[in-house]
């Protein structure tokens, strides 16, 4: 959520975000696309930006978005994802040589179909390795991430060749992020009653 809205505020807009999530629990499984980005995600983006919006809204809509991809994150794992099933379909059609209006129209490629990914995610888990790779579009994102004792590492990359992006600027805008969100986290905890 945290890069959503670091995004958000450098560009003032949504993008077609890729997570990899596996599928490790089938015969030869590999990835298909958790898509970050979603209503709930987006919706709480819009109330962190809100200027009136309390604590308790802006973690109701934390909340509700992290719910919201849990379940996706969860139909992805069990083989339920939808982008491998167009990927497929896109290479049939190539390979037939005929190809559906679908993977043509704009909001296929808008909404990530064929690779077209604005932010491209991946948690490399709980490992001291650390690497990353290059966006997927040429005014995009990559943003590799690790989760270790104590600390986060990222890898933020961008095309040189694109005013719109910085990785500078996107990693100052992911810690100042995150850290709105940890305040969050404190101004939602219970107090203790005495």
């Amino acid at each position: 959520m945290a890069i959503q809205l670091a995004h958000y505020r450098i560009h003032h807009a949504f993008a077609a975000t890729y997570e990899t999530g596996h599928t490790r629990a089938f015969y030869h499984g590999r990835t298909d696309t958790v898509r970050t980005c979603s209503l709930a995600s987006c919706a709480f983006v819009r109330t962190m930006e809100e200027a009136g919006a309390t604590a308790a809204d802006k973690w109701s809509a934390l909340k509700a978005a992290c719910d919201s991809h849990g379940e996706q994150l969860q139909r992805v794992l069990t083989g339920q994802g939808v982008d491998r099933h167009m990927l497929g379909l896109l290479v049939a059609a190539h390979l037939s040589g005929e190809q559906p209006a679908i993977f043509s129209d704009p909001a296929f490629k808008r909404s990530g179909g064929g690779g077209n990914y604005v932010i491209s995610t991946s948690n490399v888990g709980y490992t001291p390795l650390f690497g990353g790779f290059s966006p997927m579009t040429p005014d995009g994102y990559g943003v590799c991430y690790a989760m270790l004792e104590g600390r986060m590492n990222v890898a933020i990359t961008s095309w040189h060749s694109c005013a719109h992006t910085c990785s500078d600027r996107m990693r100052d805008m992911l810690s100042t992020a995150l850290c709105d969100m940890h305040t969050l986290f404190h101004a939602a905890e219970p107090k203790p009653k005495l």
